[in-house]
């Protein structure tokens, strides 16, 4: 039985090829330099998501969105048990040691997703400056 992760492939592949026909898994296979065997088992949730390298290479022949893209990867982590794919390179930074600081003071005080979207607020008004 698919998981998650499977499940958000299978959907996104349906109507995104020529004339909003679905992209053959044999297809996404091929770019990707797989087997469709072995993209079907990751898709059917036989084998864990595929790496940081594969999932970039899968959210370019499925045209997904950077928000798609980043729900991709959160589901790829989620269903192997880690953070992210995309994350772990800066959360384990030599240069940012006050990230790891922060996520743990939250996860202290319990603090909720309201936190972390004023936070991230803050972050979009960063890019809004000249």
């Amino acid at each position: 039985m698919a998981g998650e992760f499977g499940a958000y492939i299978d959907n996104k592949r349906k109507g995104r090829g020529i004339g909003s026909e679905d992209i053959k898994l044999k297809d996404i296979a091929e770019a990707m330099g797989m087997t469709a065997s072995y993209l079907s088992d990751i898709v059917k949730g036989r084998r864990n998501p595929p790496e940081m390298q594969i999932l970039e290479k899968i959210a370019v022949v499925l045209q997904l969105t950077p928000d798609e893209k980043e729900e991709m990867f959160d589901l790829a982590g989620r269903e192997r048990d880690a953070a992210a794919p995309d994350l772990p390179e800066y959360l384990m930074s030599t240069q940012l040691p006050n990230v790891r600081k922060a996520l743990r003071r939250a996860t202290e005080k319990n603090l909720g997703d309201d936190f972390w979207k004023k936070v991230l607020d803050d972050i979009s008004k960063e890019d809004k400056q000249p």
